[in-house]
């Protein structure tokens, strides 16, 4: 050592007092399963720092939690179970088969799910509302007095509130926002200003009384009630089953049970409206029929009777019709094209002096009755379609005005038949009239040279017969399907019969009361829950070893648990005691271990871990100095016992070198003194003098450790880490600033600084315990500790041989 290097000071140092960092209670984000957690290498997130979140913002989850049970259980106020009332329809099928071989009845009068459409029309809903008074919304106490109100024309829609005076005399009528629309003497009508039919007694409108109702549209009602009711056909579609869902489970079912006997009821009806309808078309065919006889047979007699005094000749007498062909081929085959020319042409006539009549309606019955019209298959089925629409739109009529939206679609749909669909398909008719007549001209004109000599009169008398024999034979087809058509009305069988009602349900179907409530709970209790992680990740402090190691991407060199006031304890020791051993092992190199320990700001423990780590060493029987280079605010020599000057500052502005360096009541623990407070204190730190220091004391010591500024305080610390060769940065748990640290760490660019790690200081109990990291510093009957001698010789003798065994 050279006459410049500070030498012991020969005194008595005083005694050692204890500082204590101030208390903070934090926790941390690693999973305690994870052995590397602790020192960087775990997850950033895990279950565990969601735990010690929630300790840390409890009253923020119970707050949560708090308004989740009060709002799940006020919810269960606003929700009311459903109750579902089921009841069976019976659809009546019967398939070709079965028409045939069984008695003669009219066909089914819907097919399949067209059931199902009919369920939901306003046909068979709008008087179920109605009849149920569906339209009418109140508590059941009041609704049961207002059995007899019933709506009239022009009502108005609304919430209402019916109030009666102290002395039950008259009554107010208003609306829910306090308009007055009626006021009258008790028994007198009420509410006929807004279209409401109701004369309620005394012992309704009892005094002081107050009714609350509501008046619904029906036509929304019945909107609504259609989105209730389901229907489902079973494969066969011969059961269909109904179900309706609502609040009230007595209402619920009445309203069911009147659904179907609706349903049964608008089906019997339509099915006899369509038995009658087709009846009277029949009817009308039948007497359009009968006078296409009476006119053929009139026409024949008159031709018989006036050509029967002419002479006859025996080639050219009237036969029977069916023996002309077996007589005379030739004769027969034109005598059949001639007739049939002329019913082309008659066909042909009647169709275009129809079709010629603008602006009437279409004469579907007369139509039917041409044989050309029946032989083609188009214009029947646009009949059949003609007449069902007709017999569909009378049915409606009989129970809607023109402005319901079905009788609409029907009128509609029969006007484009009538402008368009029938006359088009009978032009086309006619086109193929005038390609057969002129076919049937061609082969006549060439067929009449041979039969030139045929008297004329044998051709028109076998044209009239032809003519009659047509005739009857389409009076007996329609006379058949009339007589068929009558008969069907006379044993309709109903299409729809109820199979089972609905009954009153004991249980709901859907309550959905808890779920919404348990919802509701875990929903705010989730929002409690993530605020606290939310709160918790924002925290700009360090808390938790992995916003060192993750966070500045350092080494977690040791963790030291808080000191509690009554002092330190052997969890704190061993804490020192693995600090030592991995600040040895990250250090790794040959020769004196120099370090200094710094701290983002003031007030975070680096001071009490420089001279706790010294003492560690010291222990260990290495000669070990502590530098107080904090020449701002150093408090060193207040721990330790010692004085603080003379000591560094002194040595670096030019000062005396004999007795700076002071010994402690530790053995092989020395400590220099930050000295005279200098405001060039910073600029001597990092002069040449600093660094030969250094480098003639790594001679005389194993250990040098040495306790600098804060890195907030300037760039003192960095000069101090770059003349030692390493650094060690002190974080106290909940106080140390991130943002200054990595500002500070961000600063120093290509510098090279060798930062070994960091340590965690001021770690809470709870911390601890979640964390688990001291499970290796401290086991509970295996302190290290003085063996203590007993002062009776002869008790220690006399202990059994299994007792020092224990002891052991």
């Amino acid at each position: 050592m050279s006459e410049r290097l500070p030498t012991l000071r020969d005194n008595n140092p005083l005694p050692a007092a204890e500082v204590y960092p101030p208390q903070t209670s934090d926790e941390a984000w690693a999973d305690a399963g994870d052995e590397g957690a602790a020192f960087g290498t775990g997850s950033t997130f895990s279950l565990r720092r969601v735990v010690l979140a929630l300790r840390r913002y409890w009253w923020l989850v119970v707050l949560a939690g708090g308004l989740g049970l009060v709002g799940g259980v006020y919810s269960t106020t606003l929700v009311q179970p459903q109750y579902e009332a089921t009841g069976t329809i019976w659809l009546e099928t019967t398939s070709q088969a079965e028409e045939a071989q069984g008695p003669i009845q009219t066909a089914e009068l819907f097919q399949g799910y067209s059931w199902q459409e009919l369920l939901l029309t306003g046909l068979v809903l709008d008087p179920v509302v109605i009849a149920q008074r569906l339209y009418l919304s109140a508590p059941s106490g009041t609704r049961e007095d207002m059995s007899q109100l019933f709506l009239q024309d022009g009502t108005q829609f609304g919430s209402y509130v019916l109030s009666v005076d102290d002395a039950g005399e008259e009554f107010v009528l208003a609306t829910a926002e306090g308009v007055e629309v009626d006021r009258g003497a008790v028994g007198t009508p009420v509410g006929q200003e807004v279209g409401i039919r109701w004369r309620p007694g005394r012992d309704v409108l009892t005094p002081g009384r107050v009714m609350r109702f509501t008046l619904l549209n029906e036509r929304w009602v019945t909107g609504t009630l259609g989105e209730r009711l389901t229907s489902r056909m079973d494969q066969e579609g011969n059961v269909l089953h109904m179900n309706l869902l609502g609040p009230d489970p007595e209402e619920v079912t009445a309203t069911l049970n009147a659904v179907m006997r609706q349903f049964e009821t608008v089906a019997a009806s339509l099915k006899r409206l369509s038995l009658d309808d087709r009846t009277e078309a029949l009817k009308e065919q039948l007497d359009r029929a009968q006078l296409e006889v009476d006119s053929a047979e009139f026409a024949l007699e008159a031709f018989k009777i006036a050509t029967i005094t002419l002479p006859g000749e025996e080639r050219t007498a009237p036969v029977a019709p069916g023996v002309t062909e077996t007589r005379d081929p030739v004769f027969g085959n034109f005598f059949n094209m001639q007739v049939n020319l002329d019913d082309l042409r008659r066909d042909r006539a009647r169709v275009a002096d129809i079709l010629a009549t603008p602006g009437e309606e279409i004469p579907v019955t007369q139509l039917e009755l041409i044989p050309s019209v029946q032989g083609s298959s188009e214009l029947g089925a646009v009949f059949q379609e003609y007449n069902n629409r007709k017999a569909t739109l009378r049915a409606y009529l009989e129970r809607y005005t023109e402005e319901y939206p079905p009788v609409q679609q029907e009128m509609q749909a029969i006007e484009g038949l009538e402008s368009n669909t029938i006359p088009r398909q009978l032009g086309n008719l006619v086109a193929a009239l005038d390609t057969r007549i002129g076919e049937l001209d061609t082969r006549i004109e060439g067929t009449s040279r041979e039969l030139r000599a045929i008297p004329t009169r044998t051709i028109q008398e076998a044209r009239l017969q032809r003519s009659f024999d047509i005739a009857s034979q389409q009076y007996q087809d329609v006379r058949q399907r009339y007589e068929r058509a009558r008969l069907a009305a006379a044993s309709s069988v109903p299409d729809v019969r109820i199979l089972d009602e609905a009954v009153v349900p004991q249980f709901p179907a859907e309550d959905s009361r808890l779920p919404l409530a348990m919802m509701i709970f875990g929903g705010l209790l989730a929002v409690g829950v993530a605020g606290a992680v939310f709160l918790d990740r924002s925290d700009d402090r360090f808390r938790y070893p992995e916003d060192v190691s993750v966070g500045l991407g350092l080494e977690i060199l040791g963790t030291i648990p808080r000191v509690l006031p009554k002092g330190a304890g052997f969890d704190v020791q061993e804490a020192f005691r693995e600090l030592r051993l991995r600040l040895m092992y990250a250090h790794g190199s040959a020769g004196p271990l120099m370090v200094a320990i710094s701290s983002p700001g003031p007030e975070e423990g680096k001071t009490f871990i420089a001279s706790n780590l010294a003492l560690s060493f010291a222990e260990t029987g290495r000669r070990t100095l502590l530098i107080d280079a904090d020449t701002r605010r150093g408090d060193l020599h207040h721990i330790l016992g010692v004085n603080r000057k003379p000591g560094l500052v002194d040595y670096l502005s030019g000062g005396r070198a004999d007795g700076l360096i002071q010994k402690t009541e530790y053995p092989n623990l020395h400590v220099l003194g930050s000295g005279t407070r200098l405001a060039r204190a910073p600029e001597l730190l990092t002069g040449a003098q600093m660094q030969r220091m250094l480098g003639r004391l790594r001679s005389h010591y194993e250990v040098i450790i040495v306790d600098t500024p804060p890195m907030a305080a300037g760039a003192d610390a960095f000069q101090i880490g770059l003349l030692t060769g390493a650094m060690a940065i002190v974080f106290r748990a909940g106080a140390s600033d991130k943002a200054l640290v990595e500002a500070k760490l961000r600063s120093l660019g290509d510098v090279p600084l060798r930062i070994l790690g960091g340590i965690l200081n001021d770690l809470s109990s709870k911390m601890v315990k979640s964390y688990g990291y001291y499970s290796s510093y401290y086991l509970p009957g295996y302190e290290a500790e003085d063996e203590q001698y007993a002062e009776d010789e002869e008790d220690t003798k006399a202990l059994p041989a299994a007792s020092a065994g224990a002891a052991d």
